[in-house]
């Protein structure tokens, strides 16, 4: 053996390993850092110009670039052109300004990557907004992924300072996959915008669903001085300068809390109108060099490059910066702005009874495509950003009107379908005894419930109302609501996602019912409860009788559903509105703080108390609020943002909130807010309005500690921004309820509390006809309870495609549900939010089976054997 062999293998290898080491190094060095320079309009939408100028804008800017882009396609990818639209509505403009062809070839620039839309219609200030609507936005953007078989990874939130934790798993949940955020700085008071703990992070919700977000701090000076042209990054027009880009992208790569060597400069157009200019390419040519390479970009090349190289060591956020800033102006326009949370909120019902007509009647709203489509995209653009509504071009009033109309476009199509379907379930369930009045009352939830329901009735009192799956008499009263007559029953046990039939019987003498409903001056009592309620329709005493517990403690002088008159007793004697065996309501009428009624009502079967509220004067600047002030200790808040369940206490101290950079003096509240102790608690349910304040809390401070919740019903939260004195408008609603419960907070309390105060049972007469049985049907259910059946329809291209089933698990942990139909189930699928991207789910015996994951909203296909 020859001992020189070991000794020159080692000496081979040792010189291999520093050749590759030499070599490795020299490919690293000699590797540019990559700048993508991203090109696009920003659009502030009736900001510049009105919304026939924005139109043609659009397809003009797209006709610009279309172009652009095929004249440097020749070139090296760096320097092609490229363009960004940053919302779906472009894209539908387009198609209703331009040829055929013309669409084609957007269509195609869309699908190779040189034109970017992102999944949002426009820059839209969602958080606040309900859950549903964030998701109807971008039902344009899916129907563009399916028709056309497009790949829409973006989504944006814009130039609103504040960013909600559960926009993550809605757009997740959509398809998204990568989200870049800029702000203002302007009209603000939000702090701390120049410390982001993250520049490039994994934006994750509650459920672990994530989106890639590029999230700059904004440069100090860019803070203190707004006329400088450098140190935009961070703003929504990073690029507007695009050789300054360049610089502060290279200064952010050198910078340690940027530890990349991949940086993005987007967004150029601003305020302006239009934004036409071919200099990114000759920018990116002039400024790449062997150290660093400049990239005209469609953003998505930017995320695909830096997710893949460092998407596995990045850090993860989950954290609500508050619910939006410039949003809290959805109050200046407050009833407006209701009344298209109640139409969200209706569509559930309209849907749901579609879908039971349509597995009837195929063709049935067919002729609504059209109407439907245009509701999509109003549902998104209500909540354009811009709702500071303070632009030099367009007057406040033309704001307004544009607010009212496009609340009017969404709102049509849900009263249509609602009405339309409706009637014709009520020719599809079959009616024997042709000779009686006969009516159906509609569940549209997945649990049996037993609830009031209101009929329309005008007909005699000598009757009987009689449940036609037992023939037993139910209890019943005449009432009369916004002057109206209808017959209010006891439905019990009506079934999920379904209905059951009742009978109007003329008798000599109707029957009468037991009931601890009492009336006693302005004392108002059930079995359950024991209030006291004022001439100004404040409740300053709530007696809980199992406990005896008082409910109710003042603070700073206010009591429960408080306008602000206290003690004050000022207005028409209380009276009693409606009595009988279901139900006692009591009304108040004042002028004191404002004009206004409250009603409060008991149920015999019941332990819900309602409340309506309606304000009936015009208002001014000043923010408006409901108070409810609660005899609790320290007690927790948590509350509902749309996409997650939010507990409203600083993430250092266990909750769900920023530390800094946020606004905290409103925040969102959608179904409900629940304010609880460890041993009880008490349940806000939220029909109208779309904030709340906890206590004292302060744009930069939350009162996590006062047991005290405000409702915002109307005002101008920050100065001269919003609609002024609601553009006029001197009728406002606001219905809410509450219930105490024992234990601390539940998710799944609080969410079927306030799902079944804001979705009574709907009653509607029957016709008599074929296709459903002439007692009760229940069409789906679902066995855990965790599980909210959140929307029900037919498919976006009709029936023949499925049914559309979203769930929310409320639960934080994953849970195993089962979904049973009437009829076997054929063929089950994962879908995306937006109904793309199907995945085949086993089924077991005619039933879906699967895994609903923690806090996770769902979205499945169902096929029903015929």
């Amino acid at each position: 053996m020859n001992l020189a062999t070991p000794f020159r293998t080692a000496s081979v290898l040792k010189i291999s390993f520093l050749l590759v080491f030499i070599t490795l190094t020299t490919y690293l060095h000699a590797q540019p850092k990559k700048i993508y320079l991203a090109n696009d309009d920003h659009t502030d939408y009736m900001w510049t110009g009105d919304e026939e100028t924005y139109k043609k804008a659009f397809s003009e800017m797209l006709d610009y670039y279309i172009k652009l882009n095929d004249s440097t396609a020749h070139l090296p990818y760096n320097l092609q052109n490229k363009w960004n639209c940053d919302g779906s509505y472009w894209v539908y403009n387009y198609r209703e300004t331009r040829s055929p062809e013309q669409f084609s070839k957007l269509i195609k620039q869309i699908r190779d990557g040189k034109i970017t839309v992102p999944l949002n219609s426009m820059i839209v200030l969602m958080g606040a907004a309900p859950a549903e609507a964030t998701l109807r936005d971008m039902y344009y953007a899916g129907s563009l992924k399916r028709k056309y078989g497009l790949d829409l990874p973006l989504v944006l939130n814009m130039e609103d300072q504040v960013l909600p934790l559960g926009l993550s798993s809605l757009w997740a949940g959509s398809g998204a996959r990568y989200s870049w955020k800029g702000v203002c700085t302007c009209a603000t008071k939000v702090t701390g915008l120049d410390r982001h703990k993250h520049q490039m992070y994994w934006y994750k919700g509650l459920d672990d669903q994530r989106v890639l977000m590029k999230w700059y701090s904004v440069n100090p000076s860019m803070i203190t001085n707004r006329k400088e042209y450098r140190y935009n990054l961070g703003t929504y027009l990073e690029a507007a300068h695009q050789n300054n880009a360049v610089t502060d992208c290279k200064a952010l790569m050198n910078d340690p809390v940027y530890p990349y060597s991949i940086a993005g400069a987007f967004g150029k157009g601003g305020d302006d109108l239009k934004t036409l200019t071919s200099n990114f390419p000759k920018v990116a040519k002039d400024k790449s060099g062997a150290d660093y390479e400049v990239i005209v970009s469609n953003e998505i090349d930017f995320f695909t490059d830096f997710e893949k190289q460092y998407g596995a060591s990045l850090p993860t956020e989950t954290t609500s910066y508050g619910s939006t800033e410039w949003g809290n102006s959805f109050a200046s326009l407050a009833e407006v702005s209701a009344s298209v949370k109640r139409a969200i909120e209706k569509l559930r019902t309209a849907e749901a009874v579609y879908t039971f007509v349509a597995l009837k009647d195929k063709k049935f709203a067919q002729d609504l495509a059209t109407q439907k489509e245009k509701a999509w995209l109003a549902c998104g653009m209500y909540f354009e950003h811009d709702w500071t509504a303070d632009g030099p071009h367009i007057t406040r009033k033309q704001r307004a009107d544009w607010q009212k109309k496009t609340a009017g476009i969404f709102i049509s199509y849900v009263d249509t379908l609602y009405n339309r379907s409706l009637k014709r379930l009520g020719q599809l369930i079959a009616k024997p005894n042709n000779t009686t009045e006969s009516f159906y009352v509609f569940n549209p939830l997945n649990w049996v419930r037993s609830d009031y329901s209101d009929y329309p009735y005008a007909g005699p009192a000598t009757i009987r109302v009689v449940d036609k799956t037992d023939g037993k008499e139910v209890p019943f009263q005449l009432i009369r609501k916004k002057d109206k007559p209808y017959l209010r029953i006891l439905a019990s046990n009506v079934p999920s996602v379904g209905y059951k039939v009742f009978e109007i019987q003329k008798v000599a003498k109707p029957a009468t019912f037991q009931s601890s409903l009492a009336v006693t001056d302005s004392t108002i009592e059930n079995r359950f409860y024991k209030l006291k309620f004022t001439a100004q329709g404040v409740i300053t005493s709530l007696i809980e009788k199992a406990t005896n517990r008082e409910w109710v403690k003042a603070k700073d002088k206010l009591y429960l559903n408080d306008l602000g008159s206290g003690l004050g007793n000022q207005g028409d004697k209380v009276r009693v509105e409606n009595k009988g065996a279901v139900s006692v309501t009591l009304m108040a009428s004042s002028y004191k703080p404002i004009k206004h009624t409250s009603k409060v009502t008991l149920f015999e079967n019941s332990d819900r108390i309602e409340l309506e509220n309606y304000i009936t004067q015009n208002l001014d600047a000043k923010a408006v609020t409901y108070a409810f002030s609660l005899n609790l200790d320290k007690p927790d808040t948590w509350h509902e943002e749309a996409g997650a369940i939010l507990r409203v206490k600083p993430t250092i101290k266990g909750g769900h909130y920023a530390d800094t950079a946020s606004r905290f003096d409103w925040l969102a509240m959608n179904h409900f807010a629940d304010m609880s102790d460890a041993s009880r608690g008490m349940i806000l349910s939220n029909r109208d309005a779309y904030f709340m304040k906890v206590g004292k809390s302060t744009n930069t401070k939350l009162d996590e500690d006062t047991p005290q919740l405000k409702v915002l019903a109307a005002g101008q939260i920050d100065n001269a921004l919003g609609m002024i004195n609601q553009d006029g408008d001197s009728y406002f609603e606001h219905f809410l309820a509450l219930k105490p419960h024992i234990g601390g907070f539940n998710a799944n309390d609080a969410m079927r509390f306030s799902l079944a105060h804001q979705n009574p049972l709907v009653a509607h007469p029957i016709q008599g006809g074929s296709g459903y049985d002439p007692s009760q049907f229940s069409l789906v259910s679902l066995s855990d309870p965790d599980a909210m059946l959140w929307a029900l329809k037919p498919a976006e291209e009709g029936i023949e495609k499925g049914i559309i089933m979203r769930v929310w698990n409320v639960a934080d942990t994953n849970k195993a549900v089962t979904v049973s139909a009437n009829v076997p189930i054929a063929k089950g699928f994962n879908t995306t939010h937006i109904e793309t991207d199907d995945q085949a789910i086993s089924l077991d015996k005619g039933k879906l089976t699967t895994e609903l994951g923690h806090n996770r909203l769902h979205t499945f296909r169902l096929f029903l054997a015929r």
